[in-house]
């Protein structure tokens, strides 16, 4: 018999399991906006002493952030678990 297992009982089923793409999209979505959070964090404790080039740089990261998280809202696949 051709068992890819070696524990001495037979498999029940298939091995392959397959996992619906919004749990993979729900991880993804949570790791980037917790690295974000860490950034606007490190901004905001050091915003007094940024110069203004630095400040404006955050704030076009930070309204590109918006967008995404409206465009995340508006879609209509999203998982919002």
């Amino acid at each position: 018999m051709e068992s890819t297992y070696e524990c001495g009982s037979e498999p029940i089923g298939e091995a392959h399991v397959q996992f619906r793409f919004q749990y993979y999209a729900f991880a993804l979505i949570f790791v980037v906006f917790d690295l974000v959070a860490t950034f606007l964090m490190i901004w905001a404790i050091a915003f007094g002493g940024l110069s203004m080039t630095s400040q404006i740089m955050m704030l076009v990261f930070f309204a590109i952030l918006i967008l995404g998280v409206a465009y995340a809202l508006k879609k209509e696949e999203t998982v919002w678990i």
